[in-house]
């Protein structure tokens, strides 16, 4: 059934298959605050994650990115209580260098080929975000995915006080580069990036990691109780690969060495495993710190790929969620692709090319991003789910996604929430990429609307005051 031909509400829609939902007047909780993405190297357009609607992006940093030589060369020098003392001791000529004049005038410039590679600088990307009220998470590492650069693959992991210098100095430098020497209010730090997955670079065991993860800590605090005491900041751990059991050990050996949970899933239902991560949490010094997925979605199957967009929006809603199954803030891998070497497909493709999996995100980002309240009905097909939030101005958002080959007739009864209004209705399917397709209008608070085999409708009805 077309949900054109069956918008208004009155309008007799034949279906075999009817859903009645009724949304109780008492939130269930709040929306997932912040909805972001990684970013990819062939591309950086602020219009892009406007028009998307994200609030937050995540950036690989570390040494292959900014310090892909040694800044002063001299391995081991100077020693952390020099910097401490002093922290004019560093090369800032190096860095203000590296951050406006990248090789290859790229800041992508150590992951991919030139021609490929987003043409700009880490300065640049940093200002933009800034501006755009856009938070920026930023990962950390001696060594990527590459396992460059080769200078830092003696510190891989640190041993001696030299790789000790080394690696605080770095992160100390990060820090104060972006906030002290500059102000791009960068506040949100990953000690390195699936230390657990040694594809991802790590040398060292999990005792070396969480070693590592404390000499960060103490980099990323001198800079802020010295230099930004008004200033918060938040150190994301363990990051790490789904399934891992390495977060139940960080919350029990390091959990004063981390403020907020982050972990990493690509499962096609991600409840499962945050449930799991919320239970480790219970009873430690994170019971109630924010939990964050810093990489989900997919880094194998097309993003053009209707089945799994769809799933996009169900994970988003599962985020959203309360209770034990509640992200606080996430990050889908990729935005844009990662191209050669690395491969990867994004949500963004050449020229700008939007795939199916951005339209998908959008419609889950308009109704739930933001902290809004939630009402989570209860549905009688195990193909449809649903969610209504509100936001700041008592507006009414309707989302239902169904992932079966049926269609169904939805009547639903908002009446708790507003009794009258006008619904702007969009479409997420095959035919439709988060479109408007017409209009609904509340009748004591209840509508119905059609929601075809494979889509998702969205439905915001103002407020009449």
């Amino acid at each position: 059934m077309a949900l054109s031909l069956a918008l208004f509400s009155g309008t007799t829609i034949f279906s075999q298959n009817i859903e009645t939902i009724k949304i109780s007047g008492n939130a269930a909780g709040v929306s997932t605050r912040y909805i972001g993405a990684v970013e990819g190297n062939i591309n950086f357009d602020i219009k892009d994650l406007q028009d998307l609607g994200i609030n937050t992006y995540r950036i690989y940093g570390g040494m292959s990115r900014w310090e892909a030589e040694d800044d002063d060369g001299k391995y081991g020098w100077p020693e952390i209580s020099q910097i401490k003392a002093n922290p004019n001791i560093i090369n800032w000529a190096h860095w203000d260098k590296i951050m406006t004049d990248p090789p290859q005038g790229s800041d992508y410039w150590w992951s991919g080929k030139p021609g490929i590679v987003w043409q700009g600088n880490a300065r640049t990307i940093f200002n933009t975000l800034k501006q755009a009220n856009i938070r920026p998470v930023v990962s950390i590492r001696n060594v990527d995915n590459n396992w460059n650069p080769s200078w830092a693959l003696q510190l891989n992991p640190p041993r001696a006080k030299e790789d000790w210098n080394e690696w605080w100095e770095h992160v100390f430098a990060t820090v104060y580069w972006l906030n002290v020497r500059n102000d791009y209010r960068v506040d949100d730090w990953e000690i390195h990036n699936e230390p657990d997955n040694r594809d991802q670079g790590w040398g060292g065991t999990r005792a070396d990691y969480f070693e590592l993860v404390k000499v960060a800590k103490d980099a990323i605090d001198f800079v802020y109780k010295n230099y930004l005491p008004d200033r918060t900041y938040r150190i994301h751990g363990p990051k790490t690969i789904g399934g891992s059991s390495w977060p139940a050990s960080a919350l029990q050996e390091i959990p004063n060495y981390f403020n907020t949970v982050n972990v990493h899933n690509y499962d096609a239902d991600i409840s499962n495993y945050t449930r799991k991560v919320r239970g480790w949490m219970n009873g430690t010094a994170r019971a109630k710190s924010q939990l964050w997925v810093g990489e989900w979605g997919t880094y194998n199957i097309s993003y053009g790929d209707l089945s799994l967009a769809l799933n996009l929006i169900k994970n988003l809603i599962r985020g959203s969620q309360p209770g034990d199954n509640y992200i606080y803030g996430s990050h889908i891998f990729c935005l844009y692709d990662w191209g050669k070497p690395a491969g990867a497909e994004g949500l963004l493709g050449d020229g700008g090319k939007r795939r199916a999996g951005y339209y998908a995100l959008r419609m889950g980002i308009r109704a739930l991003q933001g902290g809004k309240a939630t009402f989570f009905p209860i549905t009688n097909s195990s193909e449809l789910m649903a969610v209504a939030t509100t936001d700041a101005s008592k507006n009414v958002y309707l989302l239902a996604v169904n992932n079966g080959a049926k269609s169904y007739t939805v009547n639903a009864d908002i009446s708790a929430l507003l009794k009258a209004g006008n619904g702007t209705v969009r479409e997420f399917s095959s035919r439709r990429m988060d479109e408007v397709v017409g209009k609904l209008t509340l009748k004591g608070g209840n509508a119905s609307f059609a929601v075809a085999g494979n889509s998702a409708i969205l439905i915001k009805f103002d407020r009449q005051n």
